[in-house]
């Protein structure tokens, strides 16, 4: 997860802290990272038992993931240039607030919709604490050495944070209740709330225009959201072609505003220009499928192995770990040694053809049990070299041939492109499962409901390994082979 710092900076701070506050307040920071990154896939574990406590369909359930990071993505640029004019304190412990008051209320929901608009809150909370988290980091930390260590402990704090999650969120879930994942945010919360006023300096007035692009940020979430219920609700009863067709225009047409908007806007939260750059743009369109199509497969996953296989949510957490494990390796010591003698393009691409090869691979699930022989290699190959290999690369490709003074920009664009197409790829692999599940019930009366679920879970698969397949594609078509090093993302990027 990652934010950009947009213009307008802060005046600088780090005169007036002690070097123990600067390292107290990275902690702090890094803290509030670690919690955004967890509950991406802290939920995973959860769905089953959040899905049978509330009556959730499997179209509601993707919404429980879906708007939390689709509100991340469409606010997380407005998020830090709210930073850079209001000041990086203010909007941290405003977007903290927020998060631990909905993460509370998440806790406590009794019905799928109170849910749902929790986690909408969720996300819009972390659009606001991630790029003032970054931004307080390189105003308290001298340009250089120490800077990079604190940002290379915040990027590690966030991959530590989601391969925690899938974790954790099964030993809460199995040991207590699903309400716990989103409980266990509020202590740290608490904390952060306390000590950041003592350690993190008060902002300073900026001189100058206040300009924010408040209705491009509207346009491109209500355009995502209503592109993301278009899909979900095509398969519902009484969901008729001339609705969905409408829908999905409406849901265009609001994108193209955005587009109109930032032509116009005198400070646009996305400058177009960006986009002259075709490496940057495939990098983006790659990046839209890499993690969506991940977080499908995910989704997959953690109903096959609870509701099917009957897995208990700390075995199928437990069932997921070897995956974790070897993703943060991969990332850290392979990945950069690809790029460096393959270059950005053939590793981006590699890692999303390791990523359609390993969920294909797990598309030979079957009613019974083989965790050998199918869950162990698939998880492996999925996040170990699919998610090690083509984050890191994809990163690079982002921001590469970027001038120095977009560079935050472009890594900030990517990460809205992750977490925008982990939203939109929930949404496709939940309608396609349900509704392939339902047509094999309604074409044969005999077909056992658990084997036309399985059928529906295959089909799912099977989109979700093409969409992986059309991101390495345009990876290979669209980024440009020029040379490339992690060291030179490690400034700007954050990892989701």
């Amino acid at each position: 997860m990652k934010t950009s710092s947009v213009s307008g900076r802060l005046p600088d701070s780090r005169g007036e802290q002690t070097d123990a506050k600067r390292w107290v307040a990275l902690v702090l920071v890094s803290m509030a990272l670690f919690m955004d990154a967890l509950d991406v896939s802290i939920v995973n574990m959860a769905l089953p038992n959040i899905q049978r406590d509330l009556h959730l369909t499997t179209t509601d359930l993707q919404w429980v993931q879906g708007i939390y990071v689709l509100t991340y993505a469409g606010l997380l640029l407005l998020g830090g240039r709210a930073a850079d004019l209001l000041g990086r304190r203010r909007i941290f412990l405003i977007g903290a607030t927020l998060f631990g008051l909905s993460s509370f209320i998440c806790g406590l929901a009794t019905s799928g919709w109170m849910l749902i608009l929790a986690r909408g809150m969720q996300g819009i909370g972390a659009a606001l604490t991630v790029p003032s988290a970054v931004s307080i980091i390189t105003t308290t930390f001298p340009e250089g050495p120490e800077r990079n260590k604190a940002l290379g402990i915040f990027t590690a704090t966030a991959a530590s944070g989601f391969s925690f999650g899938l974790v954790f969120g099964g030993v809460l879930t199995g040991l207590i209740n699903w309400h716990w994942v989103f409980f266990v945010n509020v202590p740290f919360v608490l904390l952060i709330l306390l000590l950041s006023r003592v350690v993190i300096p008060a902002d300073r007035r900026v001189a100058g225009s206040r300009s924010y692009d408040i209705a491009g940020a509207v346009m491109v979430t209500a355009g995502l959201l209503l592109l993301v219920y278009t899909i979900t609700q095509a398969n519902e009863s009484g969901a008729t072609l001339l609705k969905t067709a409408g829908l999905f225009a409406l849901a265009l047409l609001i994108l193209a505003g955005f587009i109109a908007i930032e032509r116009r806007a005198s400070v646009p939260l996305v400058p177009l220009r960006i986009f002259r750059s075709s490496t940057t743009c495939a990098a983006n369109l790659a990046s839209l499928t890499l993690l969506g199509t991940f977080f499908g497969f995910l989704f997959i996953t953690t109903l096959y192995l609870q509701n099917m296989l009957h897995y208990s949510p700390v075995l199928a957490s437990l069932a997921l770990l070897p995956g974790s494990i070897s993703s943060a390796l991969v990332s850290q010591f392979v990945a950069p040694w690809l790029v460096n003698r393959l270059g950005m393009r053939l590793t981006s691409g590699l890692g999303l053809l390791c990523l359609t090869s390993g969920i294909v691979l797990f598309a030979r699930c079957g009613l019974h049990d083989d965790y050998v022989g199918v869950i162990l290699p698939s998880t492996l190959i999925v996040m170990g070299l699919g998610m090690g290999i083509g984050y890191p690369a994809l990163a690079i490709a982002a921001v590469s041939g970027i001038a120095e003074t977009e560079q935050g920009l472009a890594a900030g664009l990517q990460s809205t492109s992750l977490q925008a197409g982990g939203g939109l790829w929930l949404a496709i692999t939940a309608a396609v499962v349900t509704t392939s599940t339902a047509s094999l019930l309604r074409a044969s009366t005999t077909i056992p409901p658990l084997a036309a679920q399985l059928s529906g879970f295959h089909v799912g698969l099977f989109v979700v390994a093409a969409g992986a397949a059309a991101g390495a594609l345009i990876a290979l078509v669209g980024i440009q082979q020029r040379s490339g090093t992690l060291s030179n993302v490690s400034k700007e990027k954050t990892l989701h």
